[in-house]
């Protein structure tokens, strides 16, 4: 497959000629291969930057997009990613890598000793000289902090009140260098708002779209309400490890949206594969029970879907990519540019995420995000990474 897809360069003639119009399409250049990439940015931060640090930059965003519609997806494919170029087929925008090489937690700040919910500026935190100067106003952007072990949240990004939030209860947040990832992940949402590239997402406003989902997990409470009696029954009746106590837990635990199926969500409780499958050959004489295990399992297949849909966001796409590609240097990334690493990403391959499939966000992700602002979320997933 081209590592850039032709769907999308299927457009309309009047949108190439408004592209014309705006001036897209003039002159040739090279970007510097010197750029060590950690950003997807547009016409605006290029031309803050100016020609000093990024020569030629603006040229070759213009030339690319011009070629997009223009040129076979090989012949663009052979001339643009190499030079740190990426395109956004659901914005239908060029877009350019940039260098911060010093983006990093400023000295002397220790997140983990930041009160929860404090809130902070971007500058006291990270130091991003380039990023900085690409977009001056992201002193702006606010950052906090929260505890909460229950959440599935790692990081998100709230527009509204241009807000970045940190859970450092999330299993991830110990990760190498995981603080200025994630930011640089949620920064690239901010950028995308700047730039007018597609914007993330909100899981939870997937999630809740997904009538599978909320069918079954509507099934799933209903029975986990209903079985204490059976699950003191089994305690009591089956032995071989079992008794109240961890049944009642294990059918508890079928409630959280981790997307795993009954059999895995029963293996983590009882710590033992052994005790699951044994809960899972006697369960059919506990209607109830055997209820509550199909249910869990309808339900984590409409929530990988939603998982999977949330990820063919192209700004979720871009925002992975960003936060992946940290800390790559020029020879890797010339050696594998962002639309290749699109589509060879384990995590992408898994959900099944290509150029050609990336969507837009729902229509009301806006709406949503004033019911739940911290919209760009990382959500639990099975799927390997996520």
């Amino acid at each position: 497959m081209s590592i850039t897809g032709s769907l999308f360069r299927m457009v309309a003639p009047a949108l190439v000629d408004n592209l014309e119009a705006q001036g897209l399409f003039k002159g040739t250049s090279r970007v510097s291969p010197s750029l060590v990439p950690e950003m997807f940015i547009g016409r605006e931060g290029i031309s803050n930057i100016g020609g000093a640090e990024a020569p030629g930059a603006l040229k070759t965003l213009e030339d690319a997009q011009r070629d997009w519609f223009r040129l076979p997806a090989e012949e663009w494919d052979a001339l643009y990613p190499k030079q740190g170029i990426a395109f956004d087929p659901v914005a239908n925008k060029a877009m350019l890598e940039i260098s911060d090489k010093n983006v990093d937690l400023r000295k002397g700040v220790d997140l983990n000793k930041i009160p929860e919910n404090e809130i902070l500026t971007f500058d006291e935190v990270f130091k991003a000289d380039t990023l900085k100067k690409a977009y001056p106003d992201i002193e702006e952007v606010t950052v906090s902090f929260i505890d909460d072990a229950v959440s599935p949240r790692l990081a998100a990004y709230a527009p509204e009140q241009n807000m970045i939030l940190f859970n450092r209860q999330h299993p991830d947040w110990k990760k190498e260098d995981t603080p200025v990832k994630v930011a640089l992940h949620e920064i690239q949402h901010y950028v995308q708002g700047k730039e007018l590239f597609t914007k993330g997402e909100s899981f939870t406003g997937v999630l809740n779209q997904n009538e599978s989902y909320n069918q079954a997990s509507t099934s799933l409470t209903k029975a986990i309400t209903q079985s204490p009696a059976e699950s003191l029954r089994f305690g009591k009746t089956e032995k071989l490890g079992f008794n109240p106590d961890n049944v009642a837990e294990a059918i508890a635990a079928l409630s959280r949206p981790d997307g795993l199926s009954a059999r895995k969500s029963l293996e983590n409780s009882f710590k033992d594969k052994a005790m699951a499958d044994k809960f899972i050959t006697r369960v059919s004489n506990y209607p109830t029970l055997e209820a509550a295990l199909k249910a869990k399992d309808q339900a984590s297949q409409g929530y990988n879907k939603a998982v999977a849909d949330y990820m063919k966001v192209a700004g979720e796409v871009f925002a992975r990519q960003t936060e992946q590609r940290r800390g790559m240097g020029v020879a890797e990334r010339i050696a594998n540019p962002a639309m290749r690493a699109i589509e060879t990403d384990p995590q992408n391959m898994a959900a099944g995420v290509t150029i050609d499939n990336m969507t837009a966000p729902r229509a009301d992700s806006t709406q949503a995000a004033m019911v739940d602002p911290f919209q760009m979320q990382v959500p639990q997933s099975t799927i390997p990474g996520i």
